[in-house]
């Protein structure tokens, strides 16, 4: 057993979660679980997903931190652009490109700002659907041991 299908039972219960529910995913997920690994296979099956699941939880909490290096050197280019067109604004003769240097920075802050958001919420989201496949794969061993 290889964790390709196991991503792929994961990847469809995340779907399935966002389409249909909490209650249709848990159903199909493990409907696939035991259709595809019957027998003892299932028991195996389930301990690598729950540990799979565990190791992701893991490594986005590390990715949770949206601000990194990109986001950063983003940040800093926009924070010395912002503050060469603020400079060019106190001079008669260069305003307007000074004007148009710091709205354009003000624009870019707020894509970043909303992407780092964006990021941050789909992040969240993913963690907590990981949990509840540890929770799925907690209840279905207990009552399989």
């Amino acid at each position: 057993m290889n964790t390709a299908s196991i991503d792929e039972a994961m990847e469809k219960y995340l779907q399935e979660r966002m389409v249909k529910g909490r209650d249709a995913a848990r159903e199909r997920f493990l409907a696939n679980a035991y259709l595809k690994h019957g027998g003892d296979e299932v028991l195996v099956f389930l301990l690598k997903v729950g540990g799979l699941a565990r190791h992701y939880i893991r490594h986005l909490r590390l990715m949770e931190n949206s601000i990194r290096w990109p986001e950063l050197t983003w940040f800093s280019i926009m924070a010395a652009v912002g503050a060469y067109g603020y400079g060019l604004m106190a001079q008669d003769e260069s305003w307007m490109l000074g004007a148009v240097l710091l709205a354009g920075t003000l624009v870019h802050a707020w894509s970043l700002i909303r992407m780092i958001t964006r990021k941050t919420r789909e992040i969240d989201l993913r963690i907590a659907l990981y949990g509840e496949i540890i929770q799925i794969v907690e209840k279905e061993l207990s009552c399989i041991i």
